[in-house]
């Protein structure tokens, strides 16, 4: 017996001495472990093509970022996702792009979750204005494993997917599929009006949605608060009068590669109208389909009123108007417009209204180039790069898209 229960005791202390080993050693995913080069990921939902890094210190990186296709001058986006070991840790980030300064990385926040729905802002801690200098990200102590980082309050293409398949469920929205990027995604257009409006569709105000750059986040946010009040009760009205249009996402392959103005042949989304008139020789893939529907739009019996092109910049929402007929003539001066927008921002979200009679940047983009070849009014929808959560992004949508419904009134005549 006394043999046996030594036998026991051995095993016992084997085990024992087996799992103090397990638990010095950390393994992947438990507390204690440091960060390593093999926890991040670079190619998920949101990703940062041509991305480097390596470990400077404890829980200290470098990152290298690469450049957008056929712009070695142009950084891609800081984006990636520590996909394990990341409870217990800090995270202190260097990020350096050796191309040049035509877009610097750091010009705008970013945003961290444990989840990918929820975000957290984060700073840059010098906002160097020379991109091979670099700057640095000082990430709290996480306290769970999974962590995602991106630009601005981050967009997917998945995420947008997922809204889509709600939005899709309301009798008032209509999903069109205007074409698929080159990389096989699905890019979406959302008709939102009431189908069993009295008015009809020739009499009804158009408004046209659309943002250009795929990173510029704030700008997407702005726009499905704009959906979801249109959606609201609170829209029911717009809806019975007005056909609006939203395309969220014109460079869906963007988000998982990082690329903050491009499309993967190289082209500026926003440098990519043609107001002769679409082009299937002169224009790449994604700004192609994306204007030929917007032709399509314009050749119906309900063509749009207003095309409102969505970005991000400095300061708050900063819209910029370009008048088309119905101003001042169907409907109110833009100054009316301008007070109501301002009656209707009690947060203080959206710049006072500004004006432009002249064409300021270029043909090609998506606010002058659909005023040249249509005469329509046209608005540049800039701002918010100081807005730096979802639901205030949101909320800034709905002030914009509640304040069209005052102005735009009525019907068309």
């Amino acid at each position: 017996m006394a043999l046996v229960g030594n036998k026991r005791c051995k095993e016992a202390a084997v085990a024992i001495q087996l799992w103090l080993g397990v638990v010095f050693a950390a393994p992947l995913g438990e507390a204690g472990a440091e960060l390593s080069v093999a926890d991040f990921k670079f190619d998920g939902p949101l990703g940062s093509d041509g991305a480097v890094i390596e470990k400077i210190g404890t829980n200290h990186f470098k990152m290298t970022l690469g450049h957008a296709p056929g712009h070695p001058t142009w950084a891609n986006n800081c984006q990636f996702q520590i996909v394990r070991n990341a409870k217990g840790n800090s995270l202190t980030l260097d990020v350096v792009f050796l191309g040049g300064n035509e877009f610097r990385f750091n010009e705008y926040f970013h945003s961290w979750s444990y989840d990918g729905k929820n975000w957290t802002p984060i700073h840059w801690e010098r906002d160097s204005k020379d991109s091979k200098e670099g700057d640095t990200l000082k990430f709290p102590v996480f306290e769970q494993d999974t962590v995602y980082c991106g630009l601005q309050v981050p967009m997917s293409y998945e995420d947008l997917v997922e809204m889509v398949g709600v939005w899709e469920k309301n009798p008032n929205v209509k999903v069109y599929i205007i074409g698929r990027s080159v990389g096989k995604r699905n890019i979406y257009r959302l008709e939102v009006t009431d189908p069993k409006s009295p008015v009809p569709e020739e009499k009804r105000w158009v408004h046209y949605f659309t943002n250009q750059h795929p990173g510029e986040h704030n700008a997407q946010w702005r726009m499905v608060g704009m959906l979801e009040w249109l959606l609201s009760d609170e829209g029911a009205d717009l809806r019975r009068r007005s056909i609006c249009h939203f395309l969220i996402m014109t460079s869906p392959d963007a988000p998982s590669h990082g690329w903050y103005r491009t499309n993967s042949e190289g082209s500026d989304m926003n440098r990519a109208y043609r107001p002769a008139g679409s082009n299937r020789q002169e224009q790449t893939h994604e700004p192609y389909l994306c204007q030929v529907d917007f032709e399509k739009i314009m050749a119906s019996k309900a063509p749009a009123t207003s095309c409102w092109s969505f970005h991000t910049w400095g300061g708050v929402v900063d819209p910029i108007f370009t008048s088309g007929p119905e101003i001042g003539k169907i409907i109110g001066p833009a100054s009316e417009f301008a007070q109501i927008l301002e009656r209707n921002d009690p947060n203080d979200l959206v710049k006072p209204l500004s004006y432009r009679k002249e064409a300021k940047y270029g043909s090609t983009s998506w606010t002058d180039g659909p005023h040249m070849q249509f005469g329509i009014t046209t608005i540049l929808c800039e701002g918010a790069a100081v807005i730096y959560t979802k639901e205030k992004n949101m909320e800034s949508g709905g002030v914009l898209i509640k304040s069209l419904a005052e102005y735009w009134k009525g019907t068309k005549p």
